[in-house]
C-alpha cells in the first residue's frame, strides 16, 4: 500500500510540475470562452435623413443537441407532459426511450408554431446527434416571445433562443439596385452596402464567460469586456420623394412600352450629385428576387443625337462654329469624303442651331468636321467617356471609345452623331452636367456625408473643383441650342412644360448587338434635359431600349421626351422650382379661360 501510494504521488507531483500548465489550459479551455459581442451595423440615410436602412433585432431558435440527448433535461421535459415528478420518468422508462418520447413531445410542442410538418421535423431532430439545429431564423420579437413563453410553460428544455442581426429595408422596391444589400454573414455585396461595408460594420467587441459543464453560461462569472463600436452612417445625395415619384415613373413606362429595360438618372448640375436613379428590370430587397445590377452605371449603348453635345461644344469651343452660323446638310445625302451619310429629312441650309434642333445627322457632322480626329478623341475624353465617373457604387462600366488609330475612315462621322462609341446612361447624365454648368466636368456622386455617433452632422468629403472642358461660352452656345429643340420645328417639343425654358437633346439610335451589329427595327430612344435653362436646378436622362407602341413613331422627340416631361412635373412640385418664364403660364391661364367662357352653360 505504501508503494503504491509513493507511485502515485510521484505521478501527481509529475502532472503537476510537467503538465500542469498544459492541462490547466486544456480545463479553462472547457468552462471559459470569448464570446463576441456584435457590432451594430450603421444606417443609410437620404439627404433629407430618411431612413434606408437599418440593422433590426431578429431571434433565431436554436436547438441544442447534447441538451436534447441529456438524460436529466429530458426527463425534466416529459415529467411536464406526463404531470408526474423527473423521477418518476426515469424510473418508468429506459434512457432510450426517455430520450424518444421526449423528442416527440418536443415536435407536438413546436410543428404547429412553425408550420413545419411533425414527420420533417422529428427527422431533424433524430438525425443530427452533436453541434446545433437552427429551426428557424429572423424571428421577430413579437414572434419570439410567444416561443419564448411555450418553451418555458412547456418546460422544453435544449431549446434556446438566439438574438441575431437582419438588415432591414424599409421600402425593399425603391433604390434597391443602388443600395445593394448584405449577405447572411452581415457583410455588404452589392452597392451602397459594399462600397462602405467598412464605415458602417463598426468594431466587434467581446466578453469572458464561463459555462457549466452543459455549457451553459454561468452569469455570476462574467469576466471582463470590451464593449463593441457601432458603424458609421452613410448619407447619400439621393432625395427619396423625387426617388419615389421616379419609381411610379418607369413602371408606368414598362407598363405602356413594354421595353427590353429602360434606365433614368436625375442629377444636381452645379455638384454633380444624384438626385434620383432607377432601372427596369428590378431589385427587390426582400426576395432577393430580380435584376442586381445597376443598369444606369453597368450597361452601355449606343447614345446617338444626345452625343451631339460633344460635337458642337467642341467647335464652339475652338471658335469654329457659331450658333447662327450657316450648315449646309446637303438635302438629307453626303457621299463627297467616300462614304454616305443621309437624314431622316431633306435639309438643305441651316443654322447651327437649327440643325442641332432638328438633329440633322450631316449637320452635326459638318459643324464637328473642322475639327481634326485627335481633337474630337481628346474632348469625348474631356467629357467623361471612355472612364468612369467615379461615383461610389460598386461595377461601374468605364464605357468603350476606341482610340484614333483604330478608327476607320467613317468612325469621325459616326461618332459626331453618337455610333461607334458605348456608353452608359450616368456618363450621358454627367456630359450633359458639363452644359448646364457652365463647362466644368464634376463626374458623379452619391455620397452626402459619413456621420459616427459623435458627430452633430455628417461629415461630406472634400471634393476638387470640377475640371474645365469647354468655356463658359461654349457651354452657353450649346444650351442655346438645346433651348431651340424644345422650341416649335425641333424634335424635342413634347418635353416642353409652360412657364419652365428647358435646355435637352432627343436621342434616337439603331440598336447595336455585340458579334451582331445594327438590328433593323429596333431602337434605343432617350432625352437628356435640365431647366430651368440659365439656372439650372436639375438635370434629367431618360434611356429607353427597345420600346414597343402602335400608331406612333419611336423617336427620343415620341417617347422619350413625355417621360421626362412627367419626371420634371413631379421635380418641379417636389422641389419647389420657381418657373423662370411666368408670362408663358398667364397666356396659357388667359387661353384657356377664353375658351371655357365659349362653352355653353351645364356642358
Amino acid at each position: 500500500m505504501v508503494m503504491l501510494l509513493c507511485v502515485l504521488s510521484g505521478r501527481l507531483v509529475w502532472l503537476e510540475l510537467k503538465q500542469g500548465a498544459s492541462l490547466d489550459r486544456q480545463a479553462r479551455a472547457h468552462y471559459e470562452g470569448k464570446m463576441k459581442l456584435t457590432a451594430s451595423r450603421g444606417r443609410i440615410y437620404d439627404r433629407n435623413g430618411e431612413l434606408l436602412a437599418r440593422n433590426q433585432t431578429v431571434y433565431s431558435l436554436v436547438v441544442d443537441c447534447h441538451h436534447l440527448r441529456d438524460l436529466g433535461l429530458s426527463c425534466i421535459g416529459l415529467s411536464k407532459k406526463e404531470g408526474v415528478s423527473a423521477i418518476a420518468v426515469k424510473k418508468k422508462y429506459l434512457p432510450e426511450e426517455v430520450r424518444s418520447r421526449y423528442r416527440e413531445y418536443v415536435v407536438e410542442c413546436m410543428s404547429a408554431p412553425l408550420r413545419i410538418p411533425s414527420h420533417t421535423l422529428g427527422k431533424k431532430l433524430k438525425d443530427k446527434e452533436r453541434g446545433e439545429i437552427v429551426l428557424a431564423r429572423d424571428l421577430e420579437d413579437d414572434f419570439a416571445n410567444e416561443l419564448a413563453d411555450l418553451i418555458d410553460e412547456k418546460s422544453l428544455r435544449g431549446l434556446y433562443l438566439r438574438k441575431d442581426q437582419r438588415r432591414y429595408y424599409p421600402s425593399p422596391r425603391s433604390l434597391t439596385q443602388v443600395i445593394g444589400y448584405v449577405g447572411g454573414d452581415g457583410n455588404g455585396l452589392e452597392g451602397v452596402e459594399r462600397v462602405f461595408d467598412a464605415e458602417m460594420k463598426g468594431v466587434d467587441g467581446h466578453r469572458y464567460v464561463e459555462r457549466d459543464r452543459s455549457r451553459r453560461e454561468i452569469h455570476a462569472y462574467r469576466g471582463r469586456h470590451v464593449e463593441p463600436v457601432a458603424g458609421k452612417d452613410v448619407y447619400l445625395t439621393v432625395d427619396m420623394g423625387l426617388q419615389s415619384a421616379l419609381e411610379v415613373v418607369l413602371d408606368e413606362v414598362v407598363e405602356e412600352y413594354n421595353p427590353v429595360k429602360v434606365s433614368s438618372v436625375w442629377m444636381d448640375p452645379s455638384t454633380g450629385e444624384v438626385l434620383a436613379m432607377g432601372s427596369r428590370p428590378h431589385f427587390d430587397l426582400e426576395t432577393r428576387k430580380g435584376t442586381r445590377r445597376n443598369i444606369a452605371i453597368t450597361d452601355l449603348y449606343q447614345p446617338g443625337s444626345t452625343f451631339k453635345i460633344v460635337a458642337y461644344a467642341g467647335a464652339f469651343d475652338r471658335n469654329l462654329a457659331t450658333p447662327s452660323m450657316p450648315v449646309d446638310c446637303h438635302m438629307g445625302n453626303y457621299s463627297l469624303e467616300g462614304f454616305t451619310m443621309k437624314d431622316h429629312h431633306d435639309y438643305g441650309v441651316l443654322t447651327a442651331e437649327m440643325a442641332f434642333a432638328k438633329s440633322s445627322n450631316i449637320g452635326a457632322y459638318m459643324v464637328a468636321r473642322p475639327l481634326n480626329e485627335h481633337i474630337f478623341h481628346y474632348y469625348m475624353n474631356q467629357f467623361g467617356f471612355g472612364r468612369k465617373t467615379g461615383i461610389e457604387l460598386t461595377t461601374e462600366s468605364s464605357g468603350r471609345v476606341y482610340p484614333v488609330k483604330k478608327w476607320t475612315p467613317v468612325s469621325f462621322s459616326s461618332m459626331a452623331m453618337g455610333y461607334e462609341v458605348a456608353v452608359t446612361p450616368l456618363q450621358v447624365a454627367a456630359a450633359g452636367c458639363v452644359i448646364a454648368n457652365g463647362g466644368r466636368y464634376n463626374g458623379a456622386t452619391i455620397l452626402k456625408g459619413v456621420k459616427d455617433h459623435y458627430d452633430k452632422g455628417p461629415v461630406k468629403p472634400e471634393k476638387a473643383e470640377g475640371l474645365r472642358v469647354v468655356s463658359a461660352s461654349a457651354a452657353n452656345h450649346v444650351k442655346r441650342c438645346m433651348v431651340r429643340v424644345l422650341k416649335e420645328g425641333g424634335t424635342g417639343t413634347r418635353a416642353a412644360i409652360p412657364g419652365y425654358t428647358i435646355a435637352g437633346k432627343t436621342g434616337t439610335a439603331r440598336k447595336h448587338i455585340e458579334n451582331v451589329g445594327y438590328v433593323e427595327g429596333k431602337y434605343i430612344v432617350s432625352f437628356l434635359g435640365f431647366f430651368p435653362a440659365d439656372d439650372p436646378k436639375i438635370l434629367g436622362l431618360v434611356v429607353i431600349d427597345e420600346p414597343k407602341a402602335e400608331g406612333i413613331n419611336l423617336y427620343g422627340g415620341t417617347v422619350a421626351a413625355p417621360v421626362f416631361k412627367k419626371m420634371a412635373e413631379k421635380a418641379i412640385k417636389l422641389m419647389g422650382i420657381t418657373p423662370d418664364a411666368p408670362e408663358e403660364i398667364e397666356a396659357l391661364n388667359e387661353k384657356e379661360g377664353v375658351e371655357l367662357s365659349q362653352v355653353p352653360p351645364g356642358e
